[in-house]
């Protein structure tokens, strides 16, 4: 599958879930709970959108999503490669009108076990319309315009810190954001945004201490921040290149992106292994 195949069903996708949004009141509405999660009424509507976009073209592929999981469709088919799909990153954001979400989709030609580093092209379109995607070896764009891109007029650095819903929050980064002064931290609340924007470079880093990312949740952004030139690793500063996606590795994961590989990336590693303050600058 072609960049451009991958652009034009993520596309696809993106139109059906604004026409849901524009058409209908209760897209929001939760059809199903999970331990730690809820499936709308919109995400149902992003995971079909998908299914029609591969009937559309006669492609039969593995589909490794968040609402129906690790599956073949058509089911019963030989799949051709591989799909990892977040329908709705962000869905808290799109039920209470918040313009912050999208849908990602990342692609593998392989089938049977596919790692973050077997993916080999991913789109993340957001609902507002901007596109972020990239090609593994090819550089990362967003909108034609290639990542990083020039950030004029920031005088902060900017932090995403996800603690919320964790069992242990280090102490090295409760201490930061308690005395932190010049640092601005914010949480969007879509995880594949946030960390297309680090690419983009209008973010400095994200953290995440929860342990509750999901392989569909990161898959697609963390090829863009790579081919940006950043990085993604687990709390021990381990990429994430060999984890399996799907059944196997379907585990919670923590995580730090950056696009500064350097002496930026070192200090936000001390944060989370309790080693103190990071220097503000």
């Amino acid at each position: 599958m072609e960049i451009g195949e991958l652009m034009a069903i993520s596309s696809e996708i993106g139109n059906a879930i604004r026409s849901c949004i524009s058409g209908t009141r209760d897209y929001g509405d939760v059809i199903e709970r999970r331990e730690r999660d809820v499936t709308r009424r919109i995400d149902m509507v992003a995971e079909r959108a998908l299914e029609e976009s591969l009937r559309r073209r006669d492609r039969c592929a593995r589909i490794i999503s968040e609402e129906l999981g690790d599956h073949v469709y058509p089911a019963g088919g030989e799949p051709q490669f591989t799909l990892i799909f977040d329908p709705i990153d962000g869905s808290t954001n799109a039920t209470l009108g918040i313009p912050l979400f999208c849908t990602s989709i990342a692609y593998s030609p392989h089938v049977e076990r596919v790692t973050f580093d077997d993916i080999r092209a991913s789109v993340v379109e957001t609902i507002q319309g901007r596109r972020y995607y990239a090609t593994r070896g090819g550089n990362a764009f967003v909108d034609g315009t290639i990542l990083p891109r020039a950030v004029r007029g920031k005088t902060k650095r900017v932090l995403s810190i996800y603690t919320y819903g964790a069992g242990r929050i280090p102490s090295g980064l409760l201490q930061f954001e308690r005395e932190a002064k010049h640092v601005v931290v914010r949480v969007l609340g879509s995880i594949a945004m946030e960390i297309c924007l680090v690419a983009e470079g209008a973010i400095d880093g994200l953290i995440d201490v929860r342990g509750m990312i999901r392989g569909y949740d990161i898959a697609a952004a963390s090829l863009i921040l790579e081919e940006a030139g950043g990085i993604i690793t687990d709390l021990q500063g381990e990429e994430l290149r060999s984890r399996e996606l799907g059944k196997s590795g379907d585990r919670g994961i923590s995580c730090i992106a950056v696009l500064d590989r350097s002496e930026y990336y070192g200090r936000i590693l001390k944060l989370v292994q309790d080693d103190g303050l990071m220097d503000e600058g």
